[in-house]
């Protein structure tokens, strides 16, 4: 019985020995919060083009002389090959009372990617109006978008940096180094914009040639660092 009072009491003490040291090391921290914000001028635009079948009279023009005309626009528009790409396949029945084959009329979208506004304008004006069923923007994003956002995520740890030296000398403390860097995100959106903005193929064209910008993105970088207090 004495033997296992003494085995019990040195554990107790090793405990208490163990928790005094880490308490005498810890090190003291700071917290702090940076972001940083930009805006950027769009060059990759997505437009969503639906193109249908239509009676022109008895006849059908299908969808292969729809799709013939797109790709041929997108041609003389000085976009690659690979710019047009299919979206989505679907159809309906140009007449319900009727069960023939030829009166099922075929529904096309395809995602076109251009440069500017004025991309989009010139298209239209290329297509078959009566064949076109709708036009939306898609997606708004640019090219070197992964790159600014890089950019953003060190500019926003900078300005944590900064933060953190600056509330330690209004207490005549100094900053370490750095111990946990976090880039925070909060699930927001994509930094693209989107829009379910419609526009009519069938407008007759007036002449006038758009000069107006798409609207700018504004991306954003937060991050959440964790520095050492001398």
């Amino acid at each position: 019985m004495k033997k296992l009072l003494i085995v019990t009491t040195a554990v107790l003490m090793s405990f208490t020995g163990m928790a005094q040291s880490n308490n005498s090391s810890k090190t003291k921290q700071i917290e702090v919060n940076g972001s940083a914000e930009m805006e950027i001028v769009p060059d990759e635009i997505s437009i969503r083009i639906t193109l249908k079948e239509y009676k022109n009279g008895s006849k059908t023009v299908s969808m292969n002389t729809l799709e013939g005309g797109l790709v041929k626009a997108v041609n003389q528009l000085g976009l690659p090959k690979e710019s047009l790409t299919v979206d989505n396949i679907y159809g309906y029945n140009w007449d319900w009372k009727k069960k023939k084959a030829d009166d099922y009329l075929s529904t096309k979208s395809f995602l076109l990617k251009v440069k500017d506004v004025k991309m989009i304008n010139d298209l239209v004006d290329k297509l078959d109006a009566e064949g076109v069923n709708g036009m939306n923007i898609a997606e708004v994003t640019h090219s070197k978008i992964e790159e600014y956002k890089m950019q953003l995520k060190i500019k926003a740890l900078k300005s944590a940096k900064e933060k953190a030296t600056a509330l330690l000398a209004s207490i005549d403390e100094e900053i370490g180094g750095a111990i946990e860097v976090q880039d925070v995100d909060f699930g927001q959106q994509a930094p693209m914009y989107r829009s379910n903005m419609m526009m009519d193929a069938k407008i007759e064209s007036s002449g006038y040639q758009s000069n107006l910008e798409f609207k700018n993105i504004t991306i954003n970088a937060q991050i959440r660092a964790v520095f050492e207090i001398k």
